[in-house]
């Protein structure tokens, strides 16, 4: 019997399992990761501090018209996509509805920007970056990431990821050779995100099928994504809004931002080490909670949070100890103040850690979304008013005070609210720290006096980092962490389990090509007795 053409469906997208989802987001987060580390020596010496800080200035002023094209929308689709991973019908409909209302928001933040740029402007040193970068506002609507992430296909991010990233970095290397050259970089790292963009799409035919116009809804997204846009902007307050006030209130602005924006581009290339599970564990707590599955959503939130200690712990003593080494030879002369704001800074691997697990990985993916923009609005307040006061006084040390102090108030409003509504058990959250912490503490000692007698070079940080990774897994060893443990024996158990696969289909290939040749050679002899 066969199907009449209406039955006919279309196979759903081969769902790949979260451990295999986290390798591929890992390995896309770690190009994201290692990209910076190769560039940033190259850039703050060839740019120097004056040039970062003007790319710094203007890129923060891109931001916020690429935050308000979003508008929420990347994180909102993908939670829906996930919802829908299933239903192909609905789900291209909510693809094609986001489509069109992240083209309409992309329009209006261009016609503001360019109104700006061409009217008052924002200041002559900036005005011709700022309309190159406005390529990457262009690019908003043709981002469908979160088409991938909401059916926790990973692997396609990853390989756009890399290609992208490593062509931008050969041109960076080959395009950009003395400070005159700030407007190549500029048009490279934007040219770079309109086509990381562009080449996801042909890969959208067999995911989404055609909706007519008349289908679609615009407007029931607005509201859902706006409430998810607020604590988006909040948190781009007092993570981006800091260099623009120090372009506001510095007493040596281009210098203060300079010194910033590599300390901050450190510190965030870390953390992406803590947050690099969330993009996954979004999508699949989003899904455990539309099914009713609280025990995979339980398991799942704290297996983030042991995560957060694991890796965030280790990073603030390293950071601590290592700062002066690593900024001497990995930026160079000129960056006197980065040491300082790397270490004021390193309290958002735990701080940040937590409040991603609590206002992404929880709230974002029910549909809480009220939380986080409590949480968001209130240190946003706070943000401003520090950076106020701070910044004409102490520079960027004020602002890397300010941004370190929202961070602990935004996850401590948001930690409040778990515990308040259940969700979360904090005592248990804070006890699973203390293994983390002592080891941490262990790691301090040998890495603290090996700084102290050798000095500043790369092949010193790489020993003394090398020394404090041994000490810091052997004493989680020695603690028997669980969760360490387990976690080791999963990977490697991954591996094995791939190296058999391996082993099986190599003798599989060589069985075949045995049978082969033994089938010619049955052949040969009956041809021969013919």
């Amino acid at each position: 019997m066969q199907l009449s053409q209406t039955e006919v469906k279309d196979p759903p997208p081969k769902k790949r399992g979260l451990k295999s989802n986290f390798i591929y987001n890992f390995i896309g987060q770690i190009l994201i990761l290692v990209i910076p580390l190769i560039t940033t020596p190259y850039l703050a010496r060839v740019l120097h501090e004056v040039g970062n800080g003007q790319y710094s200035y203007a890129s923060s002023i891109i931001t916020y018209f690429t935050l308000f094209a979003n508008m929420g929308f990347d994180v909102y689709g993908q939670r829906q996509i996930a919802r829908y991973q299933d239903d192909k019908q609905n789900k291209s409909r909510v693809f094609w509805e986001l489509f069109v209302v992240k083209s309409v928001t992309t329009i209006a933040a261009l016609a503001v920007l360019y109104a700006i740029t061409f009217t008052v402007g924002f200041g002559e040193n900036y005005n011709y970056l700022i309309l190159i970068l406005s390529i990457q506002v262009i690019a908003v609507p043709f981002d469908i990431q979160f088409l991938f992430r909401g059916d926790e296909d990973f692997r396609a991010i990853a390989m756009r990821t890399i290609v992208m990233k490593v062509a931008a970095l050969v041109c960076i290397f080959v395009f950009v050779k003395d400070e005159g050259d700030l407007w190549v970089y500029a048009l490279l790292i934007s040219a770079s995100t309109l086509g990381a963009n562009l080449i996801m799409w042909p890969a959208v035919v067999r995911r989404i099928s055609f909706v007519r116009p008349s289908e679609l809804k615009l407007l029931r997204h607005i509201k859902p994504a706006f409430l998810i846009f607020l604590p988006t902007l909040a948190v781009t307050i007092y993570s981006v809004f800091d260099k623009t006030m120090i372009g506001l209130l510095a007493a040596n602005p281009d210098y203060e931002n300079g010194c910033y924006e590599q300390a901050y581009k450190l510190n965030s290339v870390a953390l992406l080490l803590v947050t690099v599970i969330s993009s996954v564990m979004i999508s699949r707590n989003a899904h455990d909670y539309q099914a009713g599955d609280k025990d995979n959503l339980d398991k799942h939130l704290y297996f983030a949070c042991n995560y957060v200690w694991m890796i965030g712990v280790p990073l603030i003593v390293g950071f601590a100890v290592l700062s002066e080494n690593l900024s001497s030879w990995f930026l160079g002369d000129g960056y006197a103040e980065v040491p300082l704001l790397m270490k004021i800074m390193s309290v958002r691997f735990v701080v940040s850690g937590f409040g991603v697990v609590f206002g992404d990985q929880l709230f974002i993916a029910i549909g809480k979304e009220k939380y986080p923009t409590i949480a968001t609005l209130c240190a946003a307040g706070v943000n401003i008013l520090l950076n106020y006061f701070l910044i004409p006084v102490l520079g960027a040390t004020g602002a890397a005070i300010a941004t370190a102090g929202c961070e602990v108030l935004v996850t401590t409003v948001l930690a409040i609210f778990a515990w308040r509504h259940k969700f979360l058990s904090l005592k248990k959250v804070l006890i699973s720290g203390w293994k983390y912490i002592a080891a941490a503490a262990v790691m301090f000692v040998p890495i603290f006096f090996m700084q102290m007698y050798l000095g500043y070079s790369i092949w010193t940080f790489i020993l003394i980092t090398a020394v404090g990774v041994i000490v810091y897994f052997a004493m989680l060893l020695v603690f028997r962490d669980r969760f360490f443990i387990d976690t080791a024996k999963n990977v490697m158990g991954s591996v094995k389990n791939k190296l058999k696969r391996k082993d099986v289909q190599a003798e599989v290939a060589a069985q075949e090509v045995d049978n082969s040749d033994s089938s010619g050679e049955d052949n040969k002899g009956d041809n021969d007795n013919v």
